[in-house]
């Protein structure tokens, strides 16, 4: 009985398979290009296929939102047939939009994350809109699909990767690679299958063409997928709403005790006030559909809680915004904090069946964080403009579009100058300026542009270290005996430039130079067929730096002779010599312009 049971339940699971895939056609489409050029990714190194994958994610998302929109509103095959080509040509507007762009730089990858959240958003509440069936129920079938998901999706990935495993270390050499690209499959392709199948199909117009018996089979299917589980009833029920409250708590004793003093000024609470409002609303979805003593008062009690605690801390982001301008980050601290409120407004004093209200709300609120003029980007970068452009004025830095250097203004306008500049080199505005000078924090350009060094708020805790190669005393380097030379840019706060693999051939032998980031330090690793020959790390130059700035009482700036910007690294394989042609250190960030000299031995 119990196999009779098991195959049923795996011929019940593949034929939801196959559904899916009859449902969401476009999306199976979208998805299935995505995990071919996410292959494609895998064997070449060098490429860059991110803005591809990136745009067929997209494309995914939109069609299975616009497959959703289709079946509660329409019945038609042409009204599918021109929600798909919507759907194509949002998709085809996104890459127009980042083709330019990196999207593991900070602007087009944020807006990235929102789209695909407010999509997500989306496809959950679509089925909802006009009907019966409750935002909750359609949540928590999302939510339930998905770890059911990530649950299949892992044991899996382990079994493939274990099988993998043995057949390489008992048979035959396997590539690395097979392991990736068996996880590649897994997780591009089936593992959103697997999700979209245990969507049930909800309520819509088509829905009069149906038999009784089709109606109520489906009705069966919703469900059962809206069901909560006793696990999880008993998780919110008796733990997380239990912690919930405990931490609750603490907010509310840190905001009593500081609503005159530090709480306006330091906002320690910022960062936490995001996790506990993301952490109610959700523990409030979730258990909409619960009845026990415990939920009752979470529901009753909590959203009122939230939101005091929510407006205190919006306002005091609010005020922080006069004292050094708006920043994206602070941008979405502030909308989210807005959101909140109109949450806990809902939750406290509308019916449970219209907490989805919230949806469309949030869905709004990402497309204006991300479509100009007003989004996030576009007034922060307006904002830090205006800020620095006043300080300047200010202290009559800024004449005839011509910053003029003065290093006896206060503490701190410096620091609002360096982080405004700052912040608008790290995002690549610097450009759209005619006085605000390119690469300011390259050598000791912020010093001769300003007048001073840069300041920042750990300003008299630590100690900025500045270096460089003295050309003047080292016209010409020696590099008799090296075969290649390699130049290289590395930064910490930005990563690592696009371009992380660099092929080199020596002799008639390929070999490649890679990049990776651990932690806050860089790798520089010279490979042969996947095998390691040689590594250098960038904390090695830090120290180099920060030592020499602390032997000759520097913390600022000083000129490097060609043999103290020189190290070396060998073993019996390679000879590698790293020249530091510049290396700027700020406490935990850093920026080095470098070359890299390779002999193979």
């Amino acid at each position: 009985m119990i196999k009779v049971k098991g195959i049923s339940s795996l011929q019940t699971k593949l034929k939801g398979l196959s559904q899916a895939v009859d449902r969401y056609p476009l999306t199976m489409l979208f998805l299935f290009i995505t995990t071919v050029v996410s292959a494609k990714a895998i064997n070449d190194d060098a490429g860059d296929y991110s803005k591809f994958i990136f745009t067929f994610i997209i494309g995914a998302f939109i069609s299975a939102v616009g497959q959703h929109v289709y079946e509660r509103f329409f019945t038609k095959r042409s009204e599918r047939l021109l929600i798909m080509g919507g759907a194509v040509v949002l998709t085809a507007l996104y890459f127009l939009s980042v083709r330019t762009t990196s999207l593991f730089s900070i602007e087009p990858g944020t807006k990235t994350a929102v789209a695909l959240f407010a999509l997500l958003i989306a496809f959950i509440w679509v089925p909802t809109i006009k009907s019966k069936i409750p935002f909750n129920g359609s949540f928590l079938s999302a939510f339930k699909a998905f770890f059911t998901t990530v649950l299949f999706s892992t044991v899996i990935s382990a079994g493939v990767s274990l099988i993998i495993f043995a057949i390489d270390q008992l048979f035959f050499s396997v590539n690395y690679k097979a392991t990736i690209h068996a996880l590649n499959i897994i997780y591009s392709l089936f593992a959103p299958i697997f999700f979209l199948s245990l969507t049930p199909p909800y309520p819509g117009k088509n829905d009069a063409n149906r038999t009784h018996e089709e109606l109520a089979l489906r009705e069966q299917m919703i469900e059962r997928s809206m069901n909560c589980p006793k696990t999880l009833e008993i998780l919110l029920s008796y733990i997380i709403i239990p912690l919930t409250a405990v931490y609750t708590m603490i907010l509310l004793v840190y905001v009593i005790l500081n609503i005159s003093g530090d709480f306006w000024t330091k906002n320690l609470l910022e960062p936490l006030l995001v996790s506990y409002a993301i952490i109610v609303i959700l523990v409030y979805i979730l258990a909409s559909s619960l009845e026990n003593r415990f939920v009752h008062f979470f529901r009753k009690i909590f959203p009122k809680i939230l939101i005091p605690i929510v407006l205190f801390q919006t306002l005091a982001s609010m005020l922080k915004i006069n004292e050094m301008g708006v920043t994206h980050g602070r941008y979405y601290v502030i909308m989210f904090g807005i959101f909140a409120i109109i949450s806990g407004i809902i939750f406290s004093f509308m019916k449970t069946k219209k907490n989805g209200l919230i949806a469309p709300i949030l869905i709004i609120f990402s497309a204006i964080s991300i479509i100009p003029p007003i989004d996030a980007f576009t007034v922060s970068r307006v904002n830090q403009f205006h800020l620095l452009e006043h300080t300047l004025e200010k202290n009559n830095m800024l004449e005839n579009n011509r910053i003029v250097p003065n290093s006896t203004i206060s503490t701190e306008d410096k620091l609002i100058i360096t982080k405004t500049t700052s912040y608008l080199d790290s995002l690549n505005y610097k450009d759209t300026s005619d006085w605000l000078p390119d690469k300011l924090f390259y050598y000791d350009h912020f010093n001769k542009t300003f007048g001073f060094d840069a300041v920042y708020d750990n300003y008299n805790r630590g100690s900025n270290y500045f270096a460089n190669l003295d050309w003047s005393r080292n016209p010409a380097i020696n590099i008799d005996g090296y075969e290649r030379m390699v130049h290289l840019y590395i930064n910490s706060y930005g990563g690592i430039d696009a371009k992380k693999n660099i092929p080199l051939e020596i002799n008639g032998n390929v070999y490649t130079l890679t990049k990776q980031p651990v932690d806050n330090d860089v790798r520089i690793r010279l490979m042969s067929n996947d095998k390691e020959l040689i590594q250098f790390n960038t904390k090695d130059i830090v120290n180099l730096i920060q030592e020499m700035g602390e032997e000759n009482n520097h913390s600022k700036g000083h000129s490097l002779t060609a043999e103290e910007a020189t190290l070396i690294q060998e073993n019996e394989q390679v000879k590698m010599s790293i020249l530091i042609n510049s290396a700027e250190i700020y406490e935990s960030q850093y920026n080095f312009d470098l070359y890299i000299f390779i002999k193979i031995k």
